[in-house]
């Protein structure tokens, strides 16, 4: 995104991409500082070559610690937010990815969390839409309001960390959170064209058009690969607890993803611990977390 909005990590492998970056350069850092070392022995026998490749080494060592500068001030960037009024105000990145943001931030952007950027309701809260200064669109989860015990902060920061380690094309992505008194909000990205449910059983009302059958296919195989990554190829296996229409979130291109996961952490004996407290629906429930 560009300056003004939430820069958001990409889904899949930043992360092990910049410390793949940390690694090669600290390697090729070491392999050098050898040469180096090769090189000033040698220089007794050989001083104007010795020089020459001495200030060589020394210009590729500047260079490469330079490097390594900046690609740890581009990951510390990840996840910045701009205030509307008094341009960049200071945030913290959890997990190189996420970011706490102001509530006076929030406001502005959902206009004070008007009526008319409601997006939808439902048993956690209220879903408004938000636009950054760049014109960048945000969905901003804001949870019902009230005391918060210390023991409800602590599910919401768990429901955090675990949104943070779940990151797939195919899954609605947590852009940053809010904490801010008894207010709780998170903020994702948006999806343009709404929830499945309003294409399927109310795209007459919405001026849509029936979904074509190469699109239900599509959206069909887009939330299993969503749901296969939960499972099976996220660092620890999760599954959904409330998959119906209206958690499937769909793009400008109609394709789908996955959103309020309710997620449930699959540990290793085989059991199940809740790691999140969205409410699931019964119905839809996987038959193993049901089953336990």
């Amino acid at each position: 995104m560009s300056n003004g909005a939430i820069a958001n990590q990409s889904p899949e492998g930043t992360e092990s991409t910049y410390n793949s970056g940390y690694w090669i350069s600290a390697i090729m850092v070491a392999g050098i500082v050898v040469i180096f070392a090769v090189v000033v022995l040698r220089f007794l026998a050989f001083p104007v070559a010795g020089i020459v490749i001495a200030v060589i080494i020394l210009v590729a060592v500047v260079l490469l610690i330079w490097i390594m500068c900046y690609l740890r001030r581009r990951k510390r960037k990840i996840g910045s937010v701009e205030n509307p009024g008094n341009g960049k105000e200071v945030v913290k990145n959890i997990d190189g990815s996420n970011v706490v943001i102001s509530i006076e931030v929030l406001r502005q952007v959902t206009n004070n969390f008007s009526k008319d950027n409601i997006l939808g309701r439902g048993g956690f809260g209220v879903v408004y839409k938000g636009e950054l200064r760049d014109g960048t669109k945000i969905a901003v989860k804001r949870m019902k309001s009230g005391a918060v015990s210390s023991k409800g902060m602590k599910q919401f920061q768990a429901e955090i960390e675990v949104l943070t380690k779940v990151r797939h094309r195919r899954l609605v992505a947590l852009l940053g959170y809010c904490t801010n008194d008894n207010e709780r909000l998170l903020v994702f990205e948006y999806m343009p064209e709404g929830t499945l449910t309003q294409h399927l059983f109310h795209w007459g009302e919405n001026g849509c058009s029936p979904l074509t059958w190469k699109q239900r296919i599509t959206i069909a195989l887009d939330v299993a690969r969503g749901l296969e990554y939960l499972h099976s190829l996220a660092q620890q296996s999760f599954i959904h607890r409330d998959l119906k229409p209206s958690n499937i979130l769909l793009g400008h291109d109609m394709r789908a993803k996955v959103a309020d996961f309710g997620l449930v952490k699959n540990v290793a004996d085989g059991t199940y611990s809740v790691e999140t407290q969205l409410a699931g629906t019964f119905g839809y429930f996987a038959p193993e977390y049901a089953g336990n």
